[in-house]
This record gives structure tokens, C-alpha cells and sequence, in this order.
């Protein structure tokens, strides 16, 4: 009854014109309750339609899956430190009588970082080599002036993860997606997982925005993160469902999967845990509603209503993507839901909203069910 209740939600969002298709899959530490895949993976420029080992733009997901793992295994390796000051590893302007802006603030997106630049815009086409774009986008980005100081409150920042991916660049001496490979995706055997999927899995992804050129297909949708040769750390990794489920249950075994540790169980804790909390409106009272998030992962913002739906506990923690992703996992629960749709394919102001809470609240049950 609970996977037809999702094929169910999904047909009526497809039905609304809310997305394309849709895949999702449910599941347990140790078990899949529910994998499906509904409607359809292109519209245009022909129909084609959605499968189960569909290959997505993973867009903001990119953010804690890839860019905040590695930085966690590095911490854990001794290389870097959560208290250090950022400008220690790239160019930063720290503020006068302010407190040094750290990696902690940048995962937390606490840093005083404004949300979003068009770098293609603002630096423009001229620079072909990529070491050099991207020592220009840092620059840039640690110069820019900060509406807030670091720690005081939580501005959603995909500019403070692009720099984050310049800083595992500049100490392990590998870019995002060659360290991931290497460090994440082979070893946890996640064969459809990284940036730039080769071509020939083209005929997998599920197209996103309809430009008036082309359609999207296979290329990272995020305008910077195609300025980053697809590589933004903000953005640009592609997945399945089923490589998503192998890093959702590292996650609920600690850090562990089929006998390979990817991180330390403290390392797990401090991800999914509140890391930061801040007033949620500048004019808040100390008891007023705030903003708690993980390292890279939310807790509890203004995104995370509709992820969490109405049964999903406390102890849990997710993320969005822009071009129609999501992912949440209960740590209590033991489970977590993964959906996935490409819903700019639409036009970006197509919204999945009512979709992910349906889907959420369907999947917590289905998992307290298997639990219980």
C-alpha cells in the first residue's frame, strides 16, 4: 500500500506539470523498501521514459554528499582543522574587529558569505585554463563584503562551498572530483557517482533545463559550477538512487558499508548533529525561532520543513537540490528516503514542495512500520 501511495503522489505531481518524472527509493540500514521510478526522464527534446537506475544533477546535494565528506576525511587525516581560519588555505579578507571566518562557518554557512554570484557574468569567458578560474573565483569570493559576521547567522551560501572545494584542492593536491573518486565513490562502490558523467551513461540522465539552445542533458545545470569545468563543490555531482542509498546507510552504520570505513563514527556524529544555531530573522529574541544545521547537512531551516514531513523525528537530517533532489535520513528511525525529479526541466520556477512532504510522510511510515 505505502509504494503505491508514492507512485500515487508522484502521478498526481506529474499530473500538475511539477516535474517530468520522478525516482524514489526508501529504504532501512540494512534494507530497500521502495524503489520507484514514474513518468518520464525527458520530455524534450523527445520523450523518454524514467527507470530506477536513472543518472541525476545532483545540484546543492553535491554540498554534504561530496564537498563536506571530504572535508570531514581530511580533518580526520590531520590535514585541516574545522577551527581554521580560512584565509590559512586561501586568499580571505577577515573584517576588522570581527572574529576569523572558519572551515566550521563555511560548512555550516555561517561565514558571512552572500548566497550566489554569476561568476560566468562577472569574470566573463576569457580565462580558458581552469587552475586559473578557479584561483579567480576564490579571489573574488574572499573579497567580497559580508553583510554578517562569521557565526551570526545562517545565509545559505553555495559560494562558501566552492571555496571549501578550492581548499581540498589546494592540500590534497587533487580537484573535487578526482579526490572523490579515489576517496569515496570506488571505495564505497558507487560506479554511477561524480562530476561530468562520461557520455556514454548520457542515454541514463534525466534532462533538466530546456535552454534556448538545447536541452540539458548530462551537463551540470548550475551556471558556476559549468564555469568550474563542471566542478563547483556548490554543485555538479550526478547519481542514481541506488548509489545514493550506499552512502545513506554509511551514514546510519557510522561511517562504515560492507567492511570499508569512509569515516569515523565521530566524524558521522558532528556531520548530522547541530553544529551551528542562529537567530532565523535578524530581529529575533534569544528564545525566537532559530536555524540549526550539521556540517554541510540541515537539521532544521527554513528548507527543511517539507523534508522532514510530519513524522521524521528529531535526530534526522537532509538536504535539497535545486534542480528537484532531496534525500533525508533518521538517525533514530534508522531509514531514509530518497527522491529524486528533474523538475526544471519545466522552468525553474516549477516547485516539488507538496511532493516532498507527501513522499516523506508515506516513507517515515513505511520505515517505522519495518521497524516496529
Amino acid at each position: 500500500m505505502s509504494e503505491k501511495a508514492i507512485v500515487q503522489a508522484c502521478e498526481r505531481a506529474i499530473a500538475a506539470g511539477q516535474t517530468p518524472g520522478a525516482v524514489v527509493l526508501v529504504g532501512t540500514r540494512s534494507t530497500t523498501l521502495c524503489h520507484i521510478a514514474v513518468g518520464h526522464r525527458a520530455v524534450a527534446p523527445k520523450p523518454l521514459p524514467m527507470r530506477p537506475d536513472t543518472v541525476f544533477d545532483l545540484a546543492s546535494v553535491t554540498k554534504p554528499v561530496a564537498t563536506a565528506t571530504a572535508v570531514m576525511q581530511l580533518v580526520e587525516a590531520g590535514v585541516i582543522g574545522l577551527r581554521d581560519p580560512i584565509s590559512r588555505y586561501v586568499p580571505w579578507v577577515d573584517r576588522d574587529g570581527e572574529p576569523q571566518a572558519t572551515i566550521r562557518h563555511l560548512l555550516t554557512h555561517t561565514s558571512g558569505l552572500p548566497p550566489w554570484l554569476d561568476y560566468t557574468a562577472k569574470l566573463g569567458v576569457g580565462i580558458a585554463d581552469d587552475v586559473e578560474r578557479r584561483d579567480a573565483v576564490i579571489a573574488d569570493i574572499g573579497s567580497l563584503s559580508r553583510d554578517t559576521r562569521p557565526g551570526e547567522r545562517f545565509v545559505y551560501s553555495c559560494l562558501g562551498f566552492i571555496t571549501l572545494a578550492d581548499i581540498i584542492r589546494r592540500v590534497s593536491g587533487e580537484r573535487l572530483d578526482g579526490y572523490c573518486r579515489e576517496h569515496i565513490w570506488q571505495p564505497m562502490g558507487m560506479p554511477d557517482t561524480g562530476f561530468n558523467p562520461p557520455k556514454n551513461t548520457y542515454r541514463r540522465c534525466a534532462a533538466t533545463e530546456q535552454l534556448p539552445e538545447s536541452t540539458l542533458l548530462g551537463v551540470v545545470h548550475d551556471e558556476n559550477a559549468r564555469f568550474l569545468d563542471g566542478v563547483g563543490g556548490n554543485a555538479g555531482l550526478f547519481s542514481t538512487a541506488g548509489d545514493l542509498s550506499r552512502y545513506c546507510r554509511m551514514i546510519l552504520n557510522k561511517g562504515e558499508l560492507d567492511g570499508t570505513r569512509v569515516m569515523s563514527p565521530a566524524a558521522v556524529d558532528l556531520m548530522t548533529s547541530r553544529q551551528s544555531s542562529t537567530p532565523r530573522a535578524p530581529e529575533a529574541l534569544a528564545e525566537g525561532p532559530r536555524d540549526y544545521y550539521g556540517l554541510g547537512w540541515d537539521i532544521d531551516t527554513d528548507y527543511s520543513p517539507s523534508l522532514r514531513g510530519d513524522l521524521f523525528g528529531p535526530r534526522s537530517c537532509g538536504h535539497t537540490g535545486y534542480t528537484g533532489i532531496s534525500i533525508w535520513i533518521d538517525l533514530d528511525l534508522q531509514g531514509f528516503v530518497i527522491l529524486l525529479t528533474n523538475r526544471v526541466h519545466f522552468g525553474r520556477e516549477v516547485s516539488i514542495q507538496r511532493l516532498r512532504y507527501e513522499v516523506s510522510n508515506i516513507a517515515a511510515a513505511m520505515i517505522s512500520r519495518e521497524g516496529a
